[in-house]
């Protein structure tokens, strides 16, 4: 019940990012497949009890009448749609010039903030790219992302064996490959050994999460309690 708590309260309205917030820097959030902000609310009003006191930005980036399993599989859609997102952060930083820019990504919206780190403009950087329970390939190459972010972090769970183990591996990745995501095994080298590369962090699911109301399995990281308890660490409280 935990976890339906924490995403029942995210559906609350939630306060507009202040100026004075946007200065100290921005963390865009991309929501998993439905693509909708509703998704990740839960997620800010965490962010926002931890202390977070950057802007935080929902993009609401699927809207189309197959909905899901179009936006899960329509690969050219999704680069544009990351170009666009990409635009957006270019923008942000171009108006708040020195200040972090953090992206995470949740589920699809994984697989989309790697595409989107990768189509990022020349001298546009991200202090750290999060990708949570990302529907992407184990063996994608993340070198055009590591070269565009100060650190990757993967969080990931062998639990998660529905969504990110069958299911992606019948309707395929972000990145149209049939297989267990990342977000189930984590990425891996050429000998299917966890990948080991600098600029990437790997951080598996753990037991004690479970008193945060994520149990391991897909819906788990949108656990209000973890995003206020783990996820703001990560990202940092200015």
């Amino acid at each position: 019940m935990a976890p339906l708590a924490g995403i029942v309260a995210g559906c609350l309205r939630r306060e507009p990012n202040r100026p004075e917030q946007l200065k100290k820097g921005c963390v865009f959030l991309l929501p998993g497949i439905e693509g909708t902000a509703w998704q990740l609310r839960g997620t800010v009003l965490g962010l926002r009890e931890a202390g977070v006191d950057r802007g935080l930005e929902i993009v609401a980036w699927g809207s189309h009448p197959f909905g899901q399993l179009y936006n899960l599989c329509a690969i050219r859609a999704n680069r544009v749609r990351a170009a666009r997102i990409a635009a957006r952060i270019a923008d942000y930083q171009s108006a708040h010039p020195g200040a972090p820019v953090t992206l995470v990504g949740y589920s699809g919206g994984g697989g989309l903030a790697v595409l989107t780190a990768e189509a990022l403009p020349d001298g546009v950087k991200l202090d750290r790219l999060i990708l949570i329970s990302a529907a992407v390939s184990p063996d994608y190459d993340l070198s055009g992302v590591l070269a565009r972010a100060d650190g990757v972090l993967n969080y990931y769970s062998p639990r998660d064996w529905l969504i990110l183990g069958l299911g992606t591996r019948v309707f395929g990745t972000i990145d149209r490959r049939r297989t267990p995501s990342a977000g189930r095994i984590g990425f891996r080298d050429a000998s299917g050994r966890l990948l080991e590369t600098p600029g990437l962090t790997q951080i598996a699911w753990r037991p004690e999460w479970q008193d945060l109301g994520h149990v391991g399995g897909h819906v788990g990281w949108l656990s209000r309690a973890w995003a206020r308890e783990v996820l703001a660490k990560a990202i940092g409280h200015s």
